[in-house]
């Protein structure tokens, strides 16, 4: 039997499906069932790690898995590229935090591409475009017009060494979930 050499396999194949755009999906198409499938925007303050992988396989099976049963499965890309984490990440390394944020989305969607991950690259969206979060925006503030968003005061958990606002999931037991500093309220 031949070696597997996936360097020089999987390249030329994942090319040939790009050139046939089989993970393009035709929203309008309406004559095939239709399937949703999301998971997380990743965090573009880094490099990839093996907690994306984890994330992203699954998804990936599940979207192939409807693809294959002919349905019509739209499972978007893209990056939570607006925050804190990604800005200190730029700083504290001396980089403008939309080139450090850029750089870092091209790298990553470069390693996801290498991964094969079946993903419609031309509906790829960044939140820190405007064109993405114009309408974050524009939602919020029909929800504060509507009172259905408030402001209230509220102790929230505070990084000083990330200098960063924590959920609660990310200040589990008062400790930062990044650097493992105490957090504060």
């Amino acid at each position: 039997a031949e070696r597997y050499e996936p360097a020089a396999i999987e390249p030329k194949w994942q090319g040939r499906w790009a050139d046939l755009g089989l993970y393009d999906t035709d929203l309008d198409d309406r004559s095939k069932p239709r399937f949703y499938l999301l998971t997380m925007y990743d965090y573009p303050s880094g490099s990839l790690h093996i907690g994306h992988w984890y994330v992203k396989t699954p998804t990936d099976a599940i979207g192939r898995y409807h693809r294959m049963r002919g349905d019509n499965v739209f499972m978007p890309i893209g990056f939570d590229a607006f925050g804190l984490p990604a800005e200190n990440a730029a700083i504290k390394r001396g980089i403008h935090p939309e080139k450090w944020t850029r750089q870092n989305i091209a790298s990553m969607k470069q390693q996801l591409v290498r991964l094969g991950f079946s993903y419609p690259w031309s509906r790829e969206i960044a939140t820190c475009d405007a064109t993405y979060y114009r309408w974050n925006q524009w939602i919020f503030l029909r929800m504060l017009e509507r009172g259905i968003a408030y402001r209230a005061k509220a102790p929230v958990n505070w990084c000083p060494s990330c200098l960063t606002v924590l959920a609660n999931e990310q200040a589990e037991g008062g400790i930062c979930w990044r650097c493992k500093n105490p957090v504060e309220q």
